[in-house]
């Protein structure tokens, strides 16, 4: 009987670290997600919505499908206020799951600010990205969006999501 006592802690014990050891490490660890350089490019700028820029898109839109010239420009506090809630983009890889690509999009700034967050990727020829917002209620990606990519440079991004007439500028944010 006592030898049955000091074995059972003994076999306690030893089944505790096979346990640990059979459990342990990153078992299906996916690889870390990899970006051409168009991909480089876009992940390593903070990218900001300008919106006098985004104005001037829409306007030259007009312009081109009705031929009505619209000269608007935000100025002084309205400008003031339009570059603080505008948005700003974060496009990266996955802090969580290195196999995946995300981004945040955050509106506003500071205390007043609003996050989304969600994944990416390019289309199969690098002309468009597709963007999935994460639904935190459902625990699940939305619809996934396209954003046909008009122009990619270190200096400017310019985005047109599909179906929409007018593009999205965005430069890198200061």
């Amino acid at each position: 009987m006592k030898n049955i006592i000091k074995i059972i802690p003994v076999l306690s014990v030893t089944m505790l670290f096979f346990i640990a050891v059979s459990c342990g490490g990153k078992k299906g660890e996916s690889e870390k997600a990899v970006l051409s350089e168009k991909g480089e490019l876009l992940t390593s700028i903070t990218w900001k919505l300008d919106p006098n820029a985004t104005l001037k898109g829409t306007t030259d839109v007009i312009k081109d499908t009705t031929s009505i010239t619209a000269n608007i420009e935000l100025k002084d506090d309205v400008k003031a206020i339009a570059d603080f809630v505008a948005e700003t983009v974060i496009f990266g890889i996955d802090k969580s799951d290195p196999s995946r690509l995300s981004y945040s999009r955050t509106i506003g700034e500071g205390l007043f600010s609003s996050s989304i967050l969600g994944y990416w990727d390019f289309n199969k020829d690098e002309t468009a990205i597709v963007l999935r917002e994460w639904d935190s209620q459902l625990g699940k990606e939305k619809e996934p969006v396209t954003y046909n990519i008009v122009e990619l440079s270190a200096e400017k991004l310019v985005i047109q999501k599909e179906g929409d007439s007018s593009p999205n500028i965005y430069f890198p944010k200061k």
